[in-house]
């Protein structure tokens, strides 16, 4: 079953004991404070974990003008970027306003971006509601009992997900190295 915005966020509100919505423009405190709240709280818990449902890849496209300081090249990052997650190959790197700045003269990057939510994994979508919750209870509730409650939930349900996340790819297994070997003697 897929989700929407508004289905999130009323699930998110019931977990507050607060009435449900069936859309973001109802002249209800719920309704307000989740179409103001929505968008920066799903790049916030984006950001929180490098989530495998959230990633691309991308080779970037070296610009013609070179930098002006100690890198030799200049990319443009992709448009949809929320946040990297790592460089191919692994180099050195800054990132300034929307380009990425390195030596290396092909830059490929995963990257966290915001997938739709109908593209939202099940393992995912509890641990969403409840960190929406406990981004709405304070301006709705003011109470911090709630938060509490609400920021457990959360935890409880952050661990459940990352560890479904991390099923996306295979485990590496350990490799045996001489060095280490060494040691144990």
């Amino acid at each position: 079953m897929t989700f929407t915005k508004v289905q999130l966020c009323s699930n998110a509100l019931v977990l507050l004991g607060h009435t449900p919505i069936s859309s973001f423009t109802e002249p209800t405190a719920g309704a307000k404070v989740a179409s103001t709240l929505y968008d920066s709280t799903f790049i916030s818990i984006l950001c929180s974990h490098r989530w495998k449902f959230a990633t691309k890849k991308a080779l970037l496209a070296r610009l013609v003008d070179a930098p002006q300081n100690q890198y030799q090249y200049q990319y443009q990052l992709p448009t949809d970027m929320i946040m990297i997650v790592t460089t191919y190959p692994v180099s050195t790197y800054a990132i300034y306003g929307d380009k990425l700045y390195s030596d290396s003269d092909k830059v490929e990057i995963d990257y966290i971006y915001q997938p739709t939510e109908s593209m939202l994994p099940a393992y995912f979508i509890k641990c969403f509601e409840y960190y929406l919750a406990m981004q709405f209870a304070v301006p709705l509730m003011d109470d911090l009992n709630k938060v509490d409650v609400m920021s457990r939930m959360y935890e409880k349900e952050s661990r459940i997900a990352r560890y479904s996340d991390s099923q996306s790819t295979p485990q590496v297994p350990i490799q045996d190295d001489p060095y280490i070997r060494v040691r144990m003697f």
